[in-house]
């Protein structure tokens, strides 16, 4: 199930890249990626996640949301952590090992300007949403 951007752009937006990622999420003493592969979205605003198999409507994490981004390794795992201001932290690795190229494109995104406005209330439901499907756990930080 692919992201069509007419079904969801807003007007000043661009598609930077588009991936399959995987989150990568701690299991017991190791780091394991998920079994369900999503299709990633990034755009100049925001990043779109939805899962590659099903009908569902896309978690949207507009980029004010995120606080930072910054390529890691977990386990043996290549990754790129996303920091929200949730202060959860969320581990992707996209299947394709493009790695730079995905890690680039969210460092990309910047905060639109005012005439477009996101939902935050759809956003923060969204972050809860793939926390609650995914069991992240709160960054220590």
């Amino acid at each position: 199930m692919v992201i069509y951007e007419a079904d969801f752009f807003v007007d000043g937006e661009k598609r930077l890249g588009q991936y399959t990622v995987f989150i990568v999420e701690r299991s017991g003493d190791n780091w394991l990626p998920a079994v369900m592969a999503l299709d990633a979205l990034v755009t100049n605003f925001r990043l779109m996640l939805r899962p590659t198999r099903k009908k569902y409507a896309p978690a949207i994490l507009p980029g004010h949301y995120i606080r930072g981004v910054e390529m890691t390794v977990r386990g043996r795992i290549h990754c790129v952590m996303l920091q929200l201001i949730t202060g959860h932290e969320l581990f992707l690795t996209p299947s394709t090992g493009k790695i730079e190229h995905f890690h680039e494109d969210l460092c990309a995104m910047k905060v639109p300007r005012p005439r477009f406005h996101a939902d935050d209330s759809v956003a923060r439901a969204d972050i809860e949403r793939l926390i609650n499907y995914f069991r992240l756990v709160p960054s220590s930080s």
